[in-house]
């Protein structure tokens, strides 16, 4: 721990952090829909936003793999961090056989990923937009590789949606799009998860795809998510971007991402130290690293991917700063 902590608790009081929950405006649809039976349809919004053919809505991100993985042929390949950990879990519960590939602090290198892919014999790739959360993985260039293996670009875009440089969740590179809406998302509907692919066999209706559907008051909140989805992971950027250029040492200081890793020489000790300083609507937004689902550093993770955009203020950002710069 470095400065003195003593004189921040005044900060927390002061910060008046928000834990990002689902909008006033869904509740009222999910209300609507509830009343009256009239559900949107967020899926032509989803095929919209991904530039897909198809789009379901499901009852989870995890249930968006597990389709997915069932529809497909074959060894799969996973980052060795900074991805979901059902990206290795629930193919491994469905038997089927996976693989790691190496990468620099979650980063996929293409050429890394040209010769495991030759090597393995994989037949999909399954990566989050956001290695860790922290840094846009090259979507583009992963792509380009697994077209030419004839392999499947599985994209979690769960921190991406509505991406405003078209660069993530965008059909023209992943063969398919999966998602959890859950909180705290960037469509944060509170519960559910979508696939969007232009592969009509990834989508064929059958008992499999009927048993993982989602009930209709989670379609209708996840409609009126997508309206702030940009705006979500605009204001989330934004914040990260400012953070990262403050706090010094930080992983992946020049790549997008939706929280910021920090290291640390003992992160648990200082996760507990911010907790008390720092929380949102009482819950905190850190993570201690090393964590697959981060980074396999010592490190802390920032989440503030969890935070209402509507307290990312540049007073609240500069208060963080000194915090974060006192314990760590």
């Amino acid at each position: 721990m470095k400065g003195p902590v003593a004189d921040m608790r005044e900060y927390t009081t002061r910060l008046g952090l928000r834990f990002r929950e689902p909008s006033p405006e869904t509740k009222r649809a999910v209300c609507h829909a509830a009343l009256y039976g009239e559900v949107p349809d967020p899926e032509k919004k989803i095929r919209k936003i991904t530039g897909h053919r198809y789009a379901k809505i499901l009852s989870s991100g995890n249930a968006a793999i597990l389709l997915t993985v069932s529809r497909l042929d074959g060894p799969i390949l996973v980052p060795d961090q900074g991805g979901w950990r059902g990206f290795k879990r629930i193919p491994e519960i469905l038997g089927r056989e996976v693989f790691t590939v190496k990468t620099e602090g979650g980063l996929i290198d293409p050429d890394v990923l040209d010769s495991h892919l030759e090597d393995t014999g994989a037949r999909a790739l399954f990566v989050t937009s956001f290695a860790g959360y922290t840094a846009e993985q090259p979507i583009a260039e992963l792509s380009d590789i697994c077209r030419s293996h004839d392999a499947i670009l599985v994209e979690d875009a769960s921190g991406s949606v509505s991406d405003p440089l078209g660069r993530l969740c965008n059909g023209k590179y992943s063969h398919i799009i999966i998602a959890s809406t859950g909180s705290p998302k960037t469509v944060n509907a509170g519960g559910g998860g979508f696939i969007s692919t232009s592969i009509p066999e990834f989508v064929q209706q059958d008992m499999f795809l009927s048993a993982l559907k989602a009930d209709p008051y989670v379609k209708a909140a996840i409609a009126a998510e997508l309206d702030a989805a940009e705006r979500n992971l605009t204001e989330t950027l934004r914040a990260c971007s400012y953070l990262k250029g403050k706090l010094e040492g930080v992983f992946h200081p020049e790549k997008r991402g939706v929280n910021v890793i920090v290291p640390s020489g003992s992160p648990r000790e200082d996760v507990k130290t911010l907790k008390k300083l720092i929380t949102a609507d009482g819950r905190s937004i850190f993570t201690a690293c090393p964590s697959p689902d981060r980074i396999l550093e010592s490190a802390v993770a920032v989440e503030v991917k969890n935070l209402d955009v509507g307290c990312l203020t540049h007073e609240n950002l500069e208060r963080m700063v000194e915090i974060i710069s006192s314990v760590i």
